[in-house]
């Protein structure tokens, strides 16, 4: 099919938020996305751990997330959530009544879980140094791949374009404004809006037509464990379904959830990859030492387990480790949807929404707690 010689929207990058702000767009106009890689949710969504938390540490991102799960209920009546639970874990119980008061006002359902009560639920835990946890049964892990494949239906469905396997090598920018922008092969797009939702990516992209912005990618690995079989002893669950849920560590984070007959980890480490244009992160040994020591904390029934593959990824924050989502007024028809940091999963569908609505020209409550220009007004 011949690629038409004008968009109103090119989109580059095909992760979730990329394909989520394609999906929103798609009706309204004509929409095109661009993706290095040759398939989709390839990198940064497709490469972490899946988590959905329904709570999030602020407000703003909270309301993300719920509407996120709100709008994959609409893409399907197939379940894309396997809501085994999430439990933030602290050794303090005074934390885990912070996050419990943090909930309530969210509108998130929560149990606090003191001591049984916690080992019970999450009985990987039992004989490590937390006492305490605040239950979230709407958290699970996400069926990425199926997510990625439905907004891609739905964009299609509704008229979008996608190019895969083709990176975009510079924005052309003309008076001051988006005309188009030139892929790696030396050939042009021409529309008037781009949207930037390429993650480490992205900045380059931005700082070649004069809009700078203070993105950095942190390198982060995540480990593939095997058990023995008494380490999968799993807690009754909701309804009656054997699961064991998330478990996440608020002081020195870490987690870990089932995945197949094992469990996948990450120690939560960071390290900031100062690479003018990223590469694909290789994984540093030396994140399996650092997983073990804090496993052997926070549930020393799993210490003995072993790796059996381990990767890295990048999760890109800006300072105030925000989201960035909505128009840069300094080039006329560049808008971002950046700094998710390891929260895509989680909000990744409604900020692209949000992206939409406001390019659209469509007011969004949230529209001033993401905007661009936080970062370069004068006070």
């Amino acid at each position: 099919m011949p690629v038409p010689d004008h968009f109103h929207v090119v989109v580059v990058g095909g992760g979730i938020a990329g394909l989520s702000v394609l999906r929103a767009l798609a009706p309204q106009c004509r929409v095109c996305l661009v993706e290095r890689e040759p398939i989709l949710a390839g990198q940064a969504s497709g490469r972490n751990a899946a988590i959905y938390r329904p709570l999030e540490r602020d407000d703003s991102t909270g309301q993300l997330a719920q509407r996120s799960l709100a709008l994959m209920r609409e893409l399907t009546n197939q379940p894309l959530l396997q809501r085994c639970g999430v439990v933030l874990v602290s050794d303090s119980v005074q934390r885990c009544e912070e996050e419990a008061r943090r909930a309530v006002e969210q509108g998130v359902a929560h149990e606090l879980l003191v001591d049984e009560a916690l080992y019970t639920r999450a009985p990987w835990l039992r004989g490590g140094a937390v006492r305490a946890g605040l239950w979230l049964k709407d958290g699970g892990v996400l069926d990425i791949h199926e997510l990625a494949r439905l907004l891609e239906k739905q964009a299609r469905v509704a008229g979008a374009c996608i190019q895969l396997a083709n990176a975009v090598h510079e924005l052309i920018v003309e008076h001051g404004r988006i005309a188009g922008l030139r892929l790696a092969d030396g050939r042009a797009l021409r529309c008037d809006h781009v949207v930037l939702t390429a993650g480490a990516w992205a900045a380059a992209l931005g700082a070649r037509v004069g809009a700078t912005l203070p993105l950095t990618p942190m390198r982060r690995h995540l480990v593939h464990l095997d058990l023995p079989r008494h380490a999968l002893a799993f807690s009754p669950g909701d309804g009656g379904k054997t699961t064991h849920p998330v478990i996440w560590r608020l002081e020195e984070e870490v987690y870990v959830r089932p995945e197949g007959a094992g469990v996948l980890g990450s120690p939560c480490d960071e390290l900031a990859w100062n690479e003018e244009v990223p590469r694909e992160p290789l994984a540093d040994p030396a994140a399996l030492d650092m997983l073990a020591a804090r496993i052997r904390g926070l549930a020393p029934g799993l210490s003995a387990a072993g790796a059996r593959r381990n990767w890295a990824c990048f999760r890109t924050f800006v300072p105030d480790r925000e989201l960035v989502a909505g128009p840069d007024p300094r080039v006329f028809g560049l808008h971002w949807l950046c700094g998710l940091g390891g929260r895509g999963m989680s909000v990744g569908v409604a900020a692209g929404e949000l992206v939409a609505e406001r390019l659209l020209g469509r007011e969004h409550a949230l529209a001033a707690t993401f905007d661009v220009r936080r970062f370069f007004q004068s006070s």
